[in-house]
């Protein structure tokens, strides 16, 4: 079984309601989305996670749901780190914050009743974004979960993480800059250090999560932060530890990233930070090991992870378009 990312076809992506401030240009307009940059920078990131040994499956969004391409804010899968059989995993689905972004919720739900997971529900009156802002960094012993909220997130779902589903320690954090409106904006784990913008915290958070991280943490300067430095995807696959970073990220800084043992992939999404404030990790839905001939699935629900995996889209309709 291979690592594995949930990703949405940009076709539809485009800029609807500019709801963080990478969206709109100095005059407050709506920024328009070229999308043959947008599909070849699509294609150019999903290459390169196949060659990196993941598997890329696919969602298809909707003319209306033009953010879904930003698949990290999909939900949240309780038991990604377990290696147990997907069916023994639950997907719940983000309640989100901006109302053209809400009929994600159903399309992402029904998905992953389909891949094989079972999926559940938060209290319907929170709003949460899931993984994007609840989510573990480091490993074993030393391994903490984190929730930020302050933007897209209500401050509530720390705690019902922390006694009703995780029942281990949640460190909560307030966000307080907008332009880091999700907290894998600002945070990103490497396995063994964790990467973090302080300033998109505040105050009391810092010293929080400082605290908490000690020697660990890596703070990140803020011409790093403004590249989107936080919202890098790392992953480990065939014994590599790789961090996918978007183009801009200073070359000295992917060079003392290198240091502690992690492989660098520069990548250009340059159309959909630039035009959407997503970043590499915005991009894709961390789906952890998993495999369509994996145990416990249906046969209805094996072929439906094979004609989702991109390889076999590619092998209907070639190079996506």
């Amino acid at each position: 079984m291979k690592p594995a990312v949930l990703m949405a076809h940009p076709r539809h992506f485009a800029i609807k309601g500019g709801a963080n401030p990478h969206t709109r240009n100095k005059d407050k307009s709506l920024k328009e989305v070229d999308p043959t940059v947008a599909l070849e920078q699509w294609n150019t990131y999903v290459d390169q996670l196949l060659e990196c040994g993941l598997d890329v499956y696919v969602i298809d969004a909707t003319p209306e749901l033009t953010g879904m391409v930003f698949t990290a804010n999909a939900g949240f899968i309780y038991g990604l780190r377990d290696r147990k059989p997907s069916p023994q995993k639950t997907f719940f689905p983000s309640h989100f914050m901006v109302e053209h972004r809400m009929g994600e919720t159903e399309r992402f739900a029904d998905f992953f009743t389909n891949f094989g997971l079972q999926v559940s529900d938060i209290p319907e009156q929170w709003r949460w974004e899931g993984e994007a802002d609840a989510f573990p960094v480091l490993k074993g012993d030393d391994q903490t979960w984190i929730f930020t909220h302050g933007f897209r997130s209500d401050s509530e779902v720390g705690d019902w993480l922390e006694s009703g589903l995780l029942n281990e320690d949640v460190v909560s954090l307030t966000l307080s800059d907008e332009r880091y409106y999700h907290g894998d904006t600002a945070i990103c784990d490497l396995g063994d250090h964790v990467l973090v913008y302080l300033d998109a915290l505040e105050p009391v958070s810092r010293e929080r999560i400082k605290e908490v991280l000690g020697d660990r943490l890596v703070e990140i300067e803020e011409k790093d932060a403004k590249a989107f430095l936080g919202n890098s995807f790392y992953v480990e696959a065939d014994e590599r530890r790789l961090l996918f970073v978007p183009a801009g990220v200073r070359k000295k800084t992917q060079k003392a990233i290198e240091k502690l043992g992690v492989e660098v992939i520069e990548i250009d999404v340059s159309e959909f930070f630039g035009k959407g404030g997503g970043g590499p990790k915005c991009m894709v839905f961390n789906l952890g090991v998993c495999d369509p001939a994996e145990a416990g699935l249906t046969e209805e629900q094996s072929a439906f992870r094979h004609a989702r995996h991109i390889n076999s889209l590619r092998r209907r309709r070639g190079r996506i378009r």
